[in-house]
């Protein structure tokens, strides 16, 4: 804790005897100004802590680190007058300014118990002259007062504070032991923050005492805001994670429904091709055994019966096995023996002269060729028929 001198100005006016708070307002105010003293010294070794009543603006024992000195002097606090506000804070104001060490923060921790008298922008004044001498204001306002008290020490409490909010105001209802209050609120707890109202709670929270173990208090409380820090970390990922994971599931869901549609296409296409196989299985055996029937060679049986069950890849063999046996059963056509459709057919090639000694003598010995074949039917021919004429 950084380090800081800090003067507790308490209220000894008559409105003070008040039995609101056991025993008395006064009683349970020293109760609290013990606390808050143990509290402060405890913060920081050299810190310091003095102790002024503001009923009769004097000031018991100045800023010092002697705890048995304090406590006394809050021992000795006796009920008599009535509440000087701004008087008492331009007296703690000074008791700040001659402390014994000029290193660290100064602090005042105002205790009231009796309205407000004092006016609003004089308390206001007050607090900016405070604020300009860098002291921040701690106000801690005992039992149901007035609206109007309450609101002056709010503006108290604003127009003291800086930037970083430094000061802070808590209201203690009657029926509640101050001190507990006092113990979870940022005038005994820095770190805990402002509040402008007190309720009950032991420890804010902690399982012991920050008064009487701070380095043990203060490592629990370490410990609770990383465990809240982490659990907060975990809700703002909870949705992140939900939006990611939706978009996946979605683009799962339509990858799968786009190969159940390409296999549904294919299947279809499957059977068309099946279909249209069987279709063209017949009339390609009829083609196949016509010339078959009618040539030279003779036949071969074509296959009666297909096994329907066969793929597209076996359908397409057997059709091209069809195709090559029926191009080796047909005769060659006459028109290739005839040299003027030869010579149109080569003069229509690029780059094919026909006049090429290599060409012409190529259609030459296919001619020859296919002379002597005639003439030997010729013969038979003749023979045939001198045989029939002779009978």
């Amino acid at each position: 804790m950084p380090l800081e001198c800090t003067m507790v100005c308490l209220d000894t006016s008559e409105h003070m005897r008040n039995g609101d708070f056991a025993p008395t307002r006064h009683e349970s105010q020293q109760d609290a100004a013990n606390l808050v003293v143990g509290a402060k010294l405890q913060q920081n070794a050299e810190n310091s802590v003095g102790v002024l009543t503001m009923a009769t603006c004097r000031v018991l024992v100045s800023p010092t680190d002697d705890m048995g000195k304090i406590l006394a002097s809050l021992a000795d606090c006796r009920v008599a007058g009535s509440l000087k506000l701004v008087e008492g804070i331009q007296v703690a104001q000074l008791a700040l300014k001659h402390r014994r060490n000029k290193n660290g923060g100064q602090r005042l921790v105002l205790f009231v118990g009796s309205p407000v008298e004092a006016d609003e922008k004089a308390l206001v004044k007050a607090g900016k002259v405070l604020k300009k001498n860098n002291i921040a204001v701690d106000v801690v306002q005992l039992g149901s007062q007035d609206d109007a008290s309450s609101r002056k020490l709010e503006s108290l409490v604003e127009a003291a504070s800086s930037s970083n909010d430094n000061c802070h105001f808590v209201r203690v209802p009657a029926g509640v032991v101050p001190s507990d209050v006092l113990i979870s609120s940022p005038v005994v707890q820095p770190d805990v923050g402002s509040s402008s109202s007190g309720g009950g709670g032991l420890g804010g929270g902690l399982p012991v005492d920050a008064s009487l173990d701070p380095e043990l208090a203060l490592a629990l409380r370490v410990s609770m805001e990383e465990e809240r820090a982490r659990q907060q970390q975990q809700q703002q990922q909870a949705p992140a994670q939900e939006t990611t994971t939706t978009p996946a599931l979605d683009d799962a869901a339509g990858e799968d429904e786009d190969a159940l549609l390409q296999r549904a296409l294919e299947m279809s296409m499957i059977e068309a091709q099946q279909g249209a196989s069987e279709e063209e299985a017949p009339s390609s055996d009829a083609a196949a055994a016509a010339p078959r029937q009618g040539g030279d060679q003779p036949a071969v049986d074509a296959p009666q019966h297909m096994d329907l069950d066969d793929d597209q890849d076996q359908g397409e063999d057997q059709d091209m096995q069809r195709a090559l046996a029926m191009s080796k059963e047909e005769a060659p056509s006459a028109d290739f023996y005839d040299p003027q459709f030869v010579n149109q057919m080569l003069s229509s090639l690029p780059g094919v002269d026909p006049n090429d000694p290599s060409i012409q003598a190529a259609i030459a010995k296919i001619r020859n060729g296919s002379e002597p074949k005639d003439q030997d039917k010729d013969k038979a021919g003749k023979k045939e028929d001198d045989k029939d004429q002779s009978k």
